[in-house]
């Protein structure tokens, strides 16, 4: 599956788009059979994958120091900024707007809670500068199984709503995709082993939010993706 999508333009995307699309129509018929225990089964299953996914791209770093300050560095710019404050805040404030206004609020709800889930977070743009970068779309591919199943259960509760949130994912992802494909020629294959080394702790991080052991702010580490960048030629 892999290959498939790795000859693909934004493949990582696409398949993250597919998943939506066929965990939304499975929703909207069988979500609501499905019981929390087998819910939070299913979720504790794929922490331990994202944990596994995390674990091998940290293998691939090459200097563990550049990987270390950008992580640091870039978790205390994130706190500084207020980066994960502000895009819960921007969550909140349109799940207010939308609710409030909209008289459909239950295909509204859907739309924007399920836009939420699958475009705010550092998976998404890992997952999508990785694809642009270095055309390897497994990121995306385990966040669109985990997005696959999320959309099922949501689409049982909100309805058709979650469907169209594709929308919104596509351009998203697809822009991230895009903008990291324009620089790769600026990447030394250094920067792209470290680069995957900072973003393997942030999927590790990811996992062990899944499965609940640790309350991490990932977000606010996202800048650790550029300073790893200068890090790494700093230390060639």
């Amino acid at each position: 599956m892999l290959e498939i999508f790795k000859s693909i333009p934004a493949g990582g995307t696409i398949f993250n788009c597919i998943t939506v699309i066929i965990g939304s129509l499975i929703g909207l018929f069988a979500g609501k059979f499905i019981s929390e225990q087998k819910r939070g089964t299913i979720f504790n299953c794929l922490g331990l994958f994202t944990c596994y996914v995390g674990i091998n791209m940290t293998l691939n770093t090459k200097n563990s120091i550049p990987v270390l300050l950008s992580l640091v560095l870039g978790a205390i710019t994130g706190e500084i900024i207020g980066l994960e404050e502000k895009l819960n805040i921007l969550g909140d404030k349109l799940r207010e707007k939308f609710s409030k206004s909209d008289s459909n609020s239950n295909f509204t709800q859907g739309f924007v809670n399920a836009t939420l889930l699958f475009c705010v977070g550092a998976m998404a743009i890992i997952g999508a500068f990785n694809d642009g970068l270095r055309h390897d779309p497994e990121i995306l591919i385990t966040k669109g199984v985990m997005d696959g199943v999320a959309s099922m259960m949501m689409a049982g509760s909100f309805g058709i709503g979650v469907l169209f949130s594709v929308v919104p994912l596509f351009i998203y992802q697809g822009a991230f995709t895009l903008a990291a494909s324009l620089i790769e020629s600026l990447i030394t294959p250094e920067m792209y082993a470290n680069i995957s080394g900072v973003g393997g702790l942030m999927i590790i991080g990811i996992g062990l939010n899944m499965l609940k052991l640790t309350k991490l702010r990932l977000c606010d580490m996202l800048p650790g993706l550029i300073y790893v960048m200068f890090f790494t030629a700093l230390f060639a």
